[in-house]
């Protein structure tokens, strides 16, 4: 078993950081690409996506790791930004417009995905803010410290190392919820609307969400072994 706090150093030192990061993010980018092409319906910008995943085998450092993650991320939520969000007849005439289609990952709020403006993209913001908690505790259990990471830059408020383990649960995560929005209709009273145009879940739907959690530990648990194999 690692010690906390270990990892980072020795696995910069060895370059296994590099090739830690280049299989997280690998994983995110497949993901990504099998969404694209199978339930986007996107081939386009599945095979754009491919070919940076192709990519990521041959990069030599860090910084062209999140430079690739970052051109796929890209063109992956730009196939998602049409994509129609259903609601029962009698709701749409009490909802904004922009809370009928996804739109961007990216909340006018903030410039970021936090506070998010519409249903599809406060969901997933919940539902990572979930996976992110089982990342840190498949961490803990390899005897790693979910704030000393590879990818993400380290800050006082963030858990990097966590994050890092994230990215390959996000592509099934976002499979899960576009599988939903596209059977099933959401309902108006599962949201509502801060005066600056911030979309919250009520409480039930929380709950409701909460309970997916086990999944995304099951599904993050084989790669905090890897990085605490491969790490050491």
């Amino acid at each position: 078993m690692h010690v906390c706090g270990g990892l980072k150093p020795l696995a910069l030192h060895n370059g296994k950081a590099l090739e830690i990061s280049r299989e997280l993010i690998r994983e995110k980018v497949a993901g990504q690409e099998r969404v694209a092409r199978e339930q986007l319906k996107e081939p386009a910008a599945a095979d754009a996506i491919a070919r940076l995943r192709e990519q990521l085998a041959t990069a030599d450092d860090l910084d062209t790791v999140r430079y690739l993650e970052g051109q796929a991320a890209r063109t992956y939520w730009n196939a998602w930004n049409q994509v129609p969000v259903l609601f029962p007849r009698k709701d749409l005439e009490r909802i904004p417009n922009r809370w009928l289609y996804f739109g961007t990952r990216h909340s006018p709020l903030t410039g970021q995905p936090r506070l998010a403006i519409n249903p599809p993209n406060a969901i997933l913001n919940y539902c990572f803010a979930l996976a992110e908690s089982e990342c840190r505790l498949a961490l803990c259990a390899c005897g790693l410290d979910p704030g000393i990471g590879f990818i993400h830059v380290d800050t006082p408020n963030r858990d990097s190392l966590a994050s890092d383990l994230l990215e390959t649960v996000r592509p099934s995560i976002e499979a899960w919820l576009l599988d939903w929005i596209t059977r099933e209709p959401l309902r108006r009273s599962d949201f509502f609307e801060t005066g600056a145009g911030n979309c919250r879940l009520m409480s039930r739907l929380c709950s409701q969400l909460s309970e997916t959690a086990p999944t995304w530990g099951k599904l993050v648990a084989p790669w905090a072994e890897y990085v605490a194999r491969t790490g050491g």
